[in-house]
């Protein structure tokens, strides 16, 4: 079988910072001091480690597992209504290439997102790619800060539901450096999308087994995945 793990942002989706803004309100709201996100990383992290930062900048302190558990859970909470506002978009190709995979039974589609479950729910339901994914055997960040560890549930995953990974075909497709670390972790198939904030070039410096400006067409994806060998 083809299995796809799909990162989120910047690769299916852009939600014009929704999710920032999200935090935002809900570190407000807990603490009454507003964020600065010039120095916090965002793209290719996780929610964990996102909200850690926020924490210790609002505070000016380390962050507990508490208050980083607290603070994701009010950023769920909040985010509809930043997506409803913020006006993002579907990447282009993403779903013709969902929709052509999706009619084959040799393909699965799952996720290996720093989102937190409830987090990727909201944001692809909001944008109609829920119905896409088999989230039940997908990789979220649950209490993992880094990407690594993601992946390591995703093949784990793996094993649980069609044995042996070396007998399938697995790929990881995401739009940073981070996302194609952490697919060379578990020796899939890395491919880089520069549909973020990363070029190209800077994505072929990380070594990926595909780096592309976008998703082509269903067919060009599809004949380059199946060349792929064992």
């Amino acid at each position: 079988m083809h299995i796809l793990f799909w990162d989120i942002d910047g690769t299916l989706i852009r939600t014009s910072k929704a999710g920032l803004f999200a935090f935002a309100q809900a570190a407000e709201e807990l603490w009454g001091k507003a964020v600065n996100f010039d120095n916090i990383m965002a793209a290719g992290m996780t929610d964990n480690y996102i909200a850690r930062q926020i924490i210790e900048s609002v505070l000016g302190r380390e962050a507990s597992c508490e208050e980083i558990d607290t603070l994701c859970r009010s950023y769920e909470r909040l985010l509809p209504e930043h997506l409803a506002v913020r006006k993002g978009l579907v990447l282009p190709g993403v779903r013709d290439i969902l929709s052509c995979l999706n009619a084959n039974a040799d393909y699965r589609l799952l996720l290996l997102t720093g989102n937190s479950h409830e987090g990727a729910a909201v944001k692809l339901k909001y944008f109609e790619l829920a119905g896409y994914f088999d989230f039940a055997c997908s990789a979220f960040a649950g209490k993992y800060e880094k990407r690594v560890d993601i992946a390591r549930q995703a093949l784990s995953s793996v094993c649980l539901n069609w044995g042996d990974p070396s007998q399938h075909k697995i790929y990881v497709i995401g739009d940073t450096p981070h996302d194609i670390e952490c697919g060379k972790a578990i020796n899939a198939y890395t491919i880089g999308v520069a549909t973020g904030t990363y070029s190209v070039a800077q994505l072929k410096d990380c070594l990926p087994w595909w780096e592309i400006e976008s998703l082509p067409s269903p067919e060009s994806f599809v004949d380059k995945i199946t060349a792929a060998r064992v």
